[in-house]
């Protein structure tokens, strides 16, 4: 069913639960997963593996570094085809194009549980995915907190 999964990697807890569960599907299924990155648009002259050596998340760690560990995982689970790609632009529109040129059967992509007001002022990746990906999109909400 989902031979194809595309995660969106950005280096922050919402993201790497996202590759926890994209791992998990892609290991149910028996299909290949694809670590997506986007990096902000910038001067043609910047380098797309420098700048993902900056430490990002709680972690601070690289993003290179975090997307060696989740291939690392997913390998380890079982998942014999990983690749990673590093796309720059705005989030969504880079996405949208790559699976348009790659065609995906999910996307996965972590939630920030960001409030009405907060989506309207800072908008929602998420969401604007679910509203124009060619394919499901799986959003990966935030640990509930328990009282």
């Amino acid at each position: 069913m989902f031979l194809r999964v595309l995660v969106a990697i950005d280096g922050t807890p919402p993201g790497h639960r996202a590759s926890k569960v994209a791992i998990e599907v892609a290991q149910r299924f028996g299909s290949t997963l694809t670590l997506a990155s986007v990096l902000p648009a910038g001067s043609s002259s910047s380098d797309p593996y420098l700048e993902s050596l900056i430490p990002l998340g709680d972690e601070a760690k690289p993003l290179r570094v975090q997307v060696e560990e989740i291939e690392k995982e997913a390998r380890s689970r079982g998942i014999l085809t990983v690749q990673s790609v590093v796309l720059r632009g705005k989030v969504v529109e880079m996405l949208i194009a790559y699976v348009a040129e790659h065609p995906q059967d999910l996307i996965v992509v972590g939630s920030r549980g960001l409030s009405r007001g907060s989506r309207l002022i800072m908008g929602s990746v998420s969401s604007e995915l679910v509203d124009r990906a060619p394919c499901p999109v799986l959003v990966v909400r935030p640990i509930a907190k328990r009282h």
